[in-house]
């Protein structure tokens, strides 16, 4: 068997990418919140997802894409619909952590930088997830 990029050994965040072209996201900005739930794959990553682990929310085709939000898994993944669903709170920025913020910090090979097509979810490992957080703590 091929060795899993993410285990729970390497995990340090999910992250949850939404194309604001398909899912309106400004009611998520107004809330100041995501929606509660999430499409997953059904794959090996979406049976390592639990409750309690980080996630963070990605925006895509967008001009400030990018880190909009970062929270918790809140519950165990379930089928809904015939799709896997991942309940979530995610509490948004007031500003964006964006791609060339993140590439100018050194993180240009995160999975979500060099595939973004890729379906949810996505993943930070935890060298790059401690970065991340270093960023958003040395924000104005």
């Amino acid at each position: 068997m091929p060795e899993r990029a993410v285990t729970p050994e390497t995990l340090g965040a999910w992250v949850i990418k939404c194309n604001p072209h398909r899912t309106d996201i400004a009611p998520m900005r107004a809330a100041g919140e995501t929606k509660p739930s999430w499409c997953v794959a059904d794959n090996y990553r979406s049976q390592l997802i639990r409750p309690g682990q980080r996630v963070l929310f990605w925006v895509s085709a967008h001009p400030r894409r990018g880190f909009w939000g970062a929270g918790r898994i809140t519950g165990d993944v379930t089928m809904e619909d015939g799709q896997l669903h991942v309940p979530v709170r995610i509490p948004l920025f007031t500003e964006p952590l964006t791609a060339a913020d993140l590439r100018a910090a050194g993180l240009q090979s995160m999975e979500v930088l060099r595939s973004p097509q890729q379906s949810n979810p996505s993943w930070v490992n935890m060298a790059e997830l401690a970065l991340i957080e270093r960023l958003l703590v040395s924000r104005p």
